[in-house]
C-alpha cells in the first residue's frame, strides 16, 4: 500500500506543480494602492528661502514630486508687486519664476503662493507657501500676528485672507478705498483657528483688512464677501532674523538635477528648521482681533415678487420696505380683498387675497427714485404639464381651511396660551355657545372664547387658563372659521397636556453691566436657535422660568443703537459690528431644579 501511494504521488506531484505555475502566470490587475493625500514639499530652492543679496531675476523651487500650477495669476501674490507679472514655468519637478524687470535694490520680496502649487496626480495643494528673499544685505524683520473671527457667533474665520496695505499705495485715492481698488502689499491666510502671522515686514505703519475673497483677486469687489478691519493703523514688532548666506544666486535657466544635490537640500532643511524655531519662539506684545462680517447693501431693491400659493403674493426687498409704494395699474374688484402684512424684519411684504377673482395683476413699485419697477404677475396657479386624471376619491374629497396648533407632541407649555394658526386670514368665525371638554376624566361644558393675535387674523388664542398637570380634550365643530380663500375649517379636535411645574427647571442669572449699556440677552437651543429673548438695560437678576430639561447657551448682544437686534458693520463708515458675548459655559438644565449663575458683561 505504501509503495503504491508513493508511486501515485510521484505521478501527481509534477502535475500539481505545473497547474500552480500556470495559475501564478496569469496576469492580475494591480491594486490602486493608498490614495495620495500629502501636499508637495519644497526640498530645495535657488536661492534659499530667506536669503539675502539676491541680484538676479530667476527663482527656482524644486519639489519632492511633480507639481502643476492652478490659477497662478489669481493665487500668487508678490510683494512689493512688480510692474510686469513674472513668468512661471515648470521643468521636471522644479518651478521657475522669471521676473521681467530688475528688482528694486535693498528690498525684501515675498512671494505668496496661496493654493496655486498642487501635486500632479491628486491636486493636493501646498497651502499658503511663502518664499522670501532680499536684494539687500538684510531682510525686513518686523512681524505681526492676529486673529479673525465671525462677528455674529465668534467662530474662527478659517482660510480667509489677512491683508496689509502701505499708505503709500493710496497715491491719489483715499486710504479707505485701498481694498476696493488695490491689491495688498502683504497677504497671508488664517488657519483653522482664525490665526494669522506676518513676518519680514517693513518697519512702517499698515492698514489691515481681512477678506473672504470669493473670486480670488484680493480685491473687495463682490457682494457676499465677508470683511474685517481695524479702526486704526497697526505697527508691526521687531523680530530678529537669522542670517542665511545667499547660495546659488543665479540668473540662468540652465541647470541640472546634479546641481540640486543633497548638500543643498540639507542646507535648506537646516535653514527651514532654524526659521521654524525662531518663529515658534516669537513673543508678541500685541495680537489684533478682527471681527468679520457681511455688509448690508444700503441700496433698496426688489429682490423678487412671486405667488407663493393661490391667494398669496410675496414681495421680498433688500431692506425694510415700509416706505415702498405698491399700486395696481388695473382697476381691481373689491371682492379681491387684498390684505397686506409685513414680516417681522419688514423686508418682506405679504399680500393675501381672495383667489379666483382675477387672472393677473399689473403693479408699479416705487420708492423715491431708487425703485421704479413695473410688474405683471399671474394669479393663476401653475398647472402640471399633463393634467392628472381625477379619481372618484379626488372628486369626493372636500378641501378645508388649513390650521395648526402650538401643541407639538400634544403638549402645551406651562403659562403659554393655546393658539390656532391658519394658512389664510380668517374673515369670519362662528363659535358655538359651548362644547364638551374633558379635563382628565371629568367632563364639563366649555364656552370657547378667542382673541385675534395679529392684524390679519392668521392666529387666534384661547382666552382660558389651562392649568398645569391637567389633560384637556375638546372639539370645535366644522365651519367655525372661514378663510379669505372661502374655505371653512373642518372639525378641530384638540387633545393636550399641560406639564406640572416640577417637569421644568428655572434659571436665575445675576447680570452686572456698565451704566448706560443696553444688551439683548438670547437663550439659545441647538444650532443657535433663539428660544427666548430679553432686553436688559441695567444690572440685576434675570429670571428665566419653566425651561425644559436640556442644554442651553446664553448670548448677549451689545445693542448700541437700541433697536433690539444685532447689527452688522460698515467699512466706509468705520462702524464695527455690534459686539457679541457668550456666557462662559453651557447650561445643563434639569427638571425640578433651580440654577443660579452670575455674568459680568464686559
Amino acid at each position: 500500500m505504501t509503495k503504491a501511494l508513493f508511486a501515485s504521488l510521484r505521478i501527481l506531484l509534477p502535475i500539481l506543480i505545473l497547474v500552480l505555475a500556470i495559475r501564478c502566470a496569469n496576469p492580475v490587475m494591480p491594486s490602486g494602492g493608498i490614495k495620495d493625500t500629502d501636499p508637495p514639499e519644497v526640498v530645495s530652492s535657488m536661492p534659499l528661502n530667506k536669503s539675502v543679496l539676491f541680484n538676479g531675476r530667476t527663482l527656482i523651487l524644486t519639489f519632492n514630486e511633480f507639481v502643476k500650477l492652478e490659477k497662478a495669476q489669481e493665487q500668487i501674490l508678490i510683494s512689493p508687486p512688480p510692474q510686469t507679472k513674472p513668468e512661471f514655468r515648470l521643468r521636471g519637478k522644479s518651478l521657475i519664476i522669471r521676473f521681467e524687470e530688475d528688482l528694486l535694490p535693498q528690498t525684501t520680496y515675498s512671494v505668496f503662493f496661496g493654493d496655486a502649487i498642487v501635486d500632479l496626480t491628486e491636486s493636493n495643494p501646498l497651502k499658503g507657501y511663502n518664499f522670501v528673499f532680499s536684494t539687500g544685505d538684510i531682510l525686513d524683520s518686523m512681524s505681526f500676528k492676529g486673529n479673525v473671527f465671525n462677528a455674529f457667533d465668534l467662530k474662527p474665520a478659517e482660510n480667509v485672507f489677512a491683508m496689509l496695505y502701505l499708505l503709500s499705495q493710496a497715491d491719489t485715492i483715499p486710504p479707505d478705498s485701498l481694498p476696493y481698488v488695490k491689491k495688498p502689499y502683504y497677504v497671508t491666510r488664517t488657519d483653522r483657528n482664525g490665526n494669522f502671522r506676518f513676518n519680514n515686514l517693513k518697519n512702517e505703519q499698515f492698514k489691515i483688512f481681512a477678506l473672504s475673497d470669493m473670486n480670488s483677486n484680493f480685491i473687495y469687489d463682490m457682494a457676499g464677501e465677508l470683511i474685517a478691519f481695524s479702526d486704526s493703523l497697526i505697527m508691526p514688532e521687531f523680530t530678529p532674523e537669522p542670517v542665511i548666506d545667499s547660495l546659488l544666486v543665479t540668473d540662468s535657466l540652465e541647470f541640472s538635477d546634479e546641481e540640486i544635490d543633497t548638500e543643498l537640500a540639507a542646507a535648506q532643511k537646516t535653514a527651514d528648521s532654524l526659521l521654524q524655531l525662531q518663529t515658534d519662539s516669537l513673543s508678541f506684545v500685541h495680537a489684533l482681533r478682527l471681527a468679520m462680517f457681511q455688509e448690508v447693501d444700503s441700496t433698496q431693491k426688489l429682490l423678487r415678487a412671486e405667488m407663493v400659493k393661490p391667494g398669496l403674493l410675496r414681495f421680498a426687498f433688500r431692506q425694510a420696505a415700509y416706505d415702498v409704494e405698491i399700486n395696481s395699474l388695473d382697476t381691481l374688484p373689491d371682492t379681491l380683498n387684498i390684505m397686506p402684512m409685513f414680516t417681522r424684519m419688514g423686508d418682506t411684504l405679504l399680500w393675501y387675497f381672495r383667489p379666483g377673482i382675477a387672472d393677473s395683476i399689473h403693479l408699479t413699485i416705487t420708492k423715491d427714485t431708487l425703485i421704479r419697477d413695473t410688474l405683471h404677475l399671474s394669479l393663476i396657479p401653475r398647472q402640471a404639464a399633463q393634467a392628472r386624471r381625477l379619481t372618484r376619491r379626488d372628486t369626493a374629497e372636500r378641501e378645508f381651511l388649513a390650521w395648526t396648533a402650538n401643541i407639538p407632541n400634544r403638549k402645551l407649555e406651562i403659562e403659554t396660551p393655546l393658539q390656532l394658526n391658519f394658512g389664510y386670514p380668517v374673515v369670519e368665525k362662528n363659535l358655538p355657545d359651548s362644547v364638551m371638554m374633558v379635563i382628565n376624566s371629568d367632563t364639563l361644558h366649555f364656552k370657547p372664547a378667542l382673541t385675534r393675535s395679529d392684524s390679519l387674523g392668521l392666529s387666534y388664542r384661547f382666552d382660558y387658563d389651562f392649568l398645569p398637570g391637567q389633560q384637556y380634550t375638546f372639539t370645535l365643530p366644522d365651519s367655525v372659521f372661514t378663510g379669505l380663500n372661502r374655505l371653512v375649517s373642518d372639525s378641530i379636535r384638540l387633545s393636550f397636556k399641560v406639564p406640572p411645574p416640577e417637569d421644568y427647571g428655572n434659571l436665575f442669572m445675576d447680570i452686572s453691566m456698565a451704566e448706560g449699556k443696553h444688551y439683548v440677552i438670547q437663550l439659545l437651543g441647538t444650532k443657535e436657535a433663539v428660544l427666548r429673548e430679553y432686553f436688559v438695560t441695567q444690572s440685576g437678576r434675570l429670571t428665566i422660568r419653566n425651561l425644559n430639561p436640556g442644554k442651553y447657551r446664553l448670548k448677549a448682544i451689545d445693542d448700541c443703537n437700541q433697536n433690539r437686534r444685532w447689527d452688522t458693520g460698515n467699512y466706509l463708515k468705520a462702524i464695527q459690528p455690534e459686539e457679541v458675548i457668550y456666557f462662559n459655559k453651557e447650561l445643563d438644565i434639569r427638571a425640578n431644579w433651580d440654577f443660579e449663575e452670575s455674568w459680568k458683561l464686559e
